[in-house]
């Protein structure tokens, strides 16, 4: 059964309706029109809307209390989804919350159309007991299709939504939410008869709705099938992350059936997210802030660079080992070789997190003189000693500034939502330094337009990035992607 994708429209006129449905049908064969967005809806409106059609259509009435928008009473709302059956729309849609024997009736005189008799639930996922619970009541119903969306508090949520899409092949099921996207995405893989995206951004008709246009282009959303290997970034801000723009299509030009996601969890999340990573056999995975160096009590084993580094930035699930790699050292050295040879330079790194160790053991193995600031004193101390390189102290920044030929901030002071802050103020630069932010979001950090400012040559994160995301993908496939293509779809995320 291959999952259909339906994009909601939800004008509140019928002439705007019209016009979002056959922008829609460029894109899809399915449409949803949510009726209860068009204001003082009325069957002779309806009439209008059914007959401008030229796809199928899910026909949807939510009320108010169920976080629609038709104010109307429920004998006109379901005189409009009986009208939609004698106008011979391919589907209606109905809650479950809505009357047994009102959804009998719709039921036993659905003529040609389906129906699917749908639960929401917007304030979370319930355990898959009570979601199978759920399943099992509506399917006495008898519906041609059966709707289970929940709200995802946490990216765990969505596991439970995969176990239950599990050999039902009457259910439409995914999560809500920011958190939820991966099940919308994934859809294919796991069996949802439907998943649903957006026109656009501004015309969601529930949270977490994807744009049909990144859904295809970013996510490549028709190659995915229930042999498609997942990989994604485990970071507590992935969402902002670029990597699913630059991995997708490199997937693709190989004709590699691989999806690239993002992996939005706490510290918290993280232990029941790689139960969950291995349960499912996921095939690998970034790491970023803050789970560099946690993740590592939770996978099997780490190679040589990162028992060095202390901590690991890619996963690669081997035959169901988990195995730890660092390429972000590679990414950081690759980046600032582009400006400048490294033997015998001398180097300031700015952190005394994962990346920081990265960019150390990089610097070092390229015969470079290190010195390390860190706003906690002792962190940078014993960082310093791991790798038995300099530290110095924070309120010292211009001296070091003038003493050294290349400056790498490794900290995330500057990344989204702080764009106004730098770890070296205006007044601390002198010209003629070389100065990395690895910073990806935004890709002109505070630091560099101020290092840029005081004649400094800068260096994005998003060399960074390109760079460490090659030697993953190799790590990953066993493939070379095409350095230009990565390139270029890294350009325009900027």
């Amino acid at each position: 059964m291959k999952t259909r994708i339906c994009v909601p429209v939800t004008a509140d006129t019928v002439d705007q309706a019209i016009v979002d449905l056959k922008q829609a049908e460029k894109f899809t064969d399915l449409v949803e029109l949510r009726i209860d967005f068009i204001k003082n809806i009325d069957i002779g409106k309806l009439e209008i809307l059914l007959k401008n059609k030229t796809k199928e259509v899910i026909v949807t009435c939510r009320p108010k209390s169920l976080n629609g928008n038709f104010i109307g009473n429920e004998k006109e709302r379901i005189n409009l989804l009986k009208k939609s059956i004698e106008l011979n729309a391919e589907f209606v849609d109905i809650e479950s919350d809505s009357d047994n024997g009102l959804i009998g009736d719709i039921i036993q005189n659905k003529k040609n159309t389906k129906i699917i008799v749908s639960y929401h639930n917007f304030k979370e996922t319930p355990k898959l007991e009570q979601l199978a619970n759920i399943y099992n009541d509506i399917k006495k119903l008898n519906p041609d299709l059966i709707k289970i969306v929940t709200f995802a508090g946490s990216i765990n949520d969505n596991f439970e939504i995969f176990k239950l899409l599990k050999d039902k092949n009457d259910l439409i099921s995914f999560c809500m939410g920011l958190r939820g996207e991966i099940s919308r995405i994934l859809a294919p893989k796991y069996g949802s008869c439907i998943t649903f995206a957006s026109l656009n951004e501004e015309k969601v008709s529930a949270p977490g709705q994807i744009d049909i246009n990144e859904m295809d282009n970013v996510y490549n959303f028709s190659l995915i099938n229930e042999e498609t290997m997942v990989i994604g970034l485990i970071g507590e801000h992935a969402e902002h992350s670029k990597s699913k723009s630059i991995m997708n299509p490199s997937f693709k030009d190989l004709k590699l059936n691989f999806v690239y996601l993002t992996f939005k969890l706490t510290t918290d999340e993280l232990p029941a997210f790689m139960k969950n990573f291995r349960q499912f056999e996921f095939a690998g995975a970034s790491v970023t802030i803050p789970h560099k160096l946690k993740i590592i009590k939770m996978i099997d084993e780490i190679d040589e660079t990162a028992q060095k580094i202390g901590a690991t930035n890619t996963i690669v699930n081997k035959n169901d080992k988990l195995m730890g790699y660092n390429t972000d050292y590679y990414g950081a050295i690759e980046a600032l070789k582009e400006k400048t040879p490294l033997n015998n330079k001398k180097a300031l790194v700015l952190g005394a997190g994962g990346a920081a160790r990265a960019v150390i053991y990089g610097l070092k193995k390229e015969g470079a003189g290190i010195t390390i600031v860190n706003r906690t004193k002792e962190k940078a101390e014993k960082l310093a000693s791991d790798f038995d390189v300099k530290f110095s102290e924070i309120n010292n920044m211009k001296k070091l500034v003038i003493d050294n030929d290349i400056i790498v901030n490794t900290t995330s002071v500057g990344m989204v939502p702080n764009i106004n802050e730098s770890i070296i103020k205006e007044d601390e630069f002198v010209s003629g330094k070389i100065v990395m932010d690895i910073v990806p979001i935004p890709p002109n950090t505070k630091l560099l337009k101020i290092a840029k400012s005081a004649g400094c040559q800068v260096i994005s994160g998003n060399r960074m990035l390109l760079h460490q995301a090659i030697k993953q993908f190799r790590l990953w496939t066993g493939q070379d992607p095409k350095f230009k293509l990565m390139e270029s779809k890294l350009k325009l995320t900027l």
